[in-house]
């Protein structure tokens, strides 16, 4: 069993993992009114959006009406990241997750033209959204905690850390100036600056884990299994201290049938001298859970939890 992509629109609710679900497209059944699912969809396409709206609201249909709503929520965004945009933030990818208001949760500055392609893609592609990372973040970072990305990439993941629900700072360690000019202008835009420092360096040099307050800890993600040992040899003392709780890491794959076995053992074994148990997430009958890694074949993304942590997730 592997975790499914959740295919766009993606608006996950800050809630627990068993509630955490999939959001579906709606199906237009149109039997009360056959008309106005047919018709609303060629108005929309069209650009007749208020039109397409008027229709669709007005549908004794509850499915129809389901679709309209999910038309109001894009034109919302569309709207919110052309504000953005008209603000001077130029060239922006907006997240499929959205906030209450219908804007894009967090949005991205596009600055090399090579990724643009790939970049949406990955966010707005029919395949929907690998979204493994993001999740586990809303669930499990608290007030004070700290969420240091080794791995960033165009900060999905980062973005995700700073603009949830939980008062959380953010360390993005970049490869390069760019990198980080890049980060910083995605978290001003997302009117996240305070929350995201982005630092120009390869190895967790002079970070600070010691959480903000008790109860509080540090979520660190570090990209492939082959990174763990390098990286967390240089921060054995806050692993001994219990200054981080949680590792993430993806372990890759040796084709497509399973994981690469053995980046996980190592990566595992890595951890586990600090007591780190390893888990991925799964789509079970009740939503969103955290899964042994050992029952999940096909997973790449494995949560590695300090016990302390993991009793976040108790009961």
């Amino acid at each position: 069993m592997s975790m499914p992509h959740i295919v766009h629109p993606w608006s996950t609710p800050l809630s627990s993992f068993a509630e955490v679900q999939p959001i579906p497209a709606p199906r237009v059944a149109v039997a009360a009114q056959p008309e106005a699912g047919p018709i609303a969809s060629a108005l929309f396409a069209a650009g007749f959006i208020t039109s397409a709206l008027a229709i669709a609201e007005g549908s004794a249909d509850d499915d129809v009406r389901a679709l309209a709503e999910q038309w109001r929520q894009t034109i919302a965004s569309d709207v919110a990241l052309a504000d953005i945009i008209e603000r001077g933030a130029g060239a922006v990818l907006p997240s499929v997750a959205v906030r209450d208001d219908g804007a894009p949760r967090f949005v991205l500055r596009v600055t090399d033209a090579d990724v643009v392609a790939e970049l949406v893609a990955r966010e707005h592609g029919d395949e929907g959204v690998a979204a493994e990372l993001r999740l586990f973040l809303d669930e499990a970072l608290v007030n004070g905690d700290r969420y240091i990305d080794a791995a960033p990439g165009a900060g999905f993941a980062a973005l995700t850390a700073a603009t949830g629900a939980a008062a959380v700072s953010v360390i993005v360690l970049c490869d390069d100036a760019a990198h980080c000019a890049a980060i910083e202008d995605s978290a001003r835009w997302s009117d996240a600056s305070e929350q995201v420092t982005a630092r120009e360096a390869s190895a967790l040099v002079a970070v600070n884990f010691a959480p903000a307050m008790p109860g509080a800890s540090t979520i660190l993600h570090v990209g492939s299994a082959a990174a763990v040992a390098p990286l967390l040899t240089g921060v054995r003392e806050a692993l001994e201290r219990r200054e981080i709780g949680a590792v993430a890491w993806r372990c890759g794959r040796t084709d497509d049938t399973g994981r690469d076995v053995e980046s996980l053992q190592i990566a595992a074994a890595v951890l586990g001298v600090f007591g780190f148990q390893h888990f991925a997430l799964a789509q079970g009958a009740d939503g969103i859970e955290l899964v042994s890694a050992d029952a999940m074949a096909n997973n790449e993304m494995i949560f590695s939890l300090e016990p302390s942590f993991l009793a976040r997730f108790a009961g």
